[in-house]
């Protein structure tokens, strides 16, 4: 469980006292979770609705079969584009430089000083 949920989930602790005093079940079809808590009912929840889905990762869109690149890049009906503004000018200069160039010193003092700050779903 990310963070994330944990702390909206930890929001609605009280309010789920009463729920899990008694035995409770998650009912699925002919299927019944036991759940013995909030982080239960998370879990089973998620589990759920990730079945059938997998997860894909590429580096570059040459990487894609034609389908996958049509479904999620090419197709106008489901694709998405945002403009992306750029306040700070420099600051986003000196960012990309560091992350992105041929310097390696400046690239790992800066992820080790973030690494803790990144919410990763691996």
């Amino acid at each position: 469980m990310s963070s994330t949920d944990a702390r909206r989930l930890d929001g609605y602790a009280t309010d789920l006292d009463g729920v899990f005093e008694g035995q409770a079940a998650l009912r699925r079809k002919s299927d019944d979770t036991p759940l013995f808590g909030a982080v239960d009912l998370f879990d089973a929840v998620t589990d759920a609705g990730r079945k059938g889905l997998s997860l894909q990762r590429y580096k570059g869109l040459g990487e894609m079969n034609p389908g996958q690149l049509w479904e999620t890049t090419l197709d106008k009906t489901a694709r998405s584009l945002l403009q992306v503004r750029v306040k700070e000018v420099d600051a986003a200069d000196d960012l990309f430089n560091r992350l992105m160039g041929d310097l390696v010193e400046p690239r790992r003092e800066f992820i080790q000083a973030n690494a803790l700050k990144a919410s990763v779903d691996v």
